[in-house]
């Protein structure tokens, strides 16, 4: 009897791991604070916790192509499609906006004044791997400003690295985008939106990954991000 007793817990234990349900988001290190809460209000929701992974994109889409462990990815749409994912849904998030900000004790009057020399040392992401890298880069380069910055650009992987530098005070200005930026309060001096005429336009996605391991949960991910509480979410970070 006490083996049968053991050998039925057992099975229980077992019907209930494989009943549970699991879901993995990867995202763009500058929206960890975006995705954050919209898992925190999925899982209040449904009761299923997300784990989440951030990086740069292209540790990212490197880790979704390698298959079997992400569910969902969320970053700008066309870096995705280029990346070359398969993917069986995308819904919508919002719209990216590109600000450059500056630490306590500067000021700048408008974006174009990055090129002015007060401004000795100018961080942005990496335009191969971040997407407001490559929306940074495309500013300077229709504004005229390229070669004039060239000298005193600080390149790095993601925007939360730019933010931090930003805010330590290592550089007098950054290209970042609003959601990684906006609750800083005091702890930067302020930031600007560039004009969204000289980038191209970000727009925001979670895409289900085709082979997903926990596919009917990404699906009701997916259906979360459609109600007016994500989108309250969403508009609170800027999008």
């Amino acid at each position: 009897m006490r083996r049968i007793i053991l050998t039925l817990t057992l099975v229980l234990c077992l019907t209930g791991s494989a009943l549970a349900e699991n879901l993995v988001v990867a995202a763009g290190a500058g929206y960890k604070k975006l995705v954050t809460d919209l898992a925190t209000a999925f899982e209040k929701e449904s009761g299923i916790k997300p784990e989440l992974s951030f990086g740069n994109m292209g540790q990212v889409t490197t880790q979704a192509k390698a298959g079997g462990v992400i569910d969902v990815i969320v970053g700008e749409k066309g870096f995705l499609e280029g990346a070359g994912l398969s993917c069986s849904g995308v819904s919508p998030i919002g719209k990216g906006i590109l600000v450059v900000a500056w630490p306590k004790g500067k000021k700048l009057a408008a974006a174009t004044d990055v090129a002015k020399p007060e401004v000795k040392r100018l961080a942005m992401p990496d335009p191969q791997k971040a997407i407001y890298g490559k929306a940074a880069s495309q500013f300077l380069e229709k504004s005229g400003l390229a070669k004039q910055v060239a000298d005193k650009l600080l390149v790095v992987a993601t925007v939360p690295q730019v933010t931090t530098y930003i805010v330590s005070g290592e550089v007098d200005a950054g290209f970042v985008n609003r959601t990684d930026v906006m609750g800083l309060g005091d702890k930067i001096g302020g930031y600007l939106e560039v004009d969204p005429s000289l980038y191209a336009p970000i727009e925001i996605v979670a895409e289900n990954l085709a082979g997903a391991p926990n596919a009917a949960t990404a699906k009701k991910f997916a259906a979360f991000l459609d109600t007016k509480p994500a989108k309250d979410i969403a508009a609170k970070h800027g999008m």
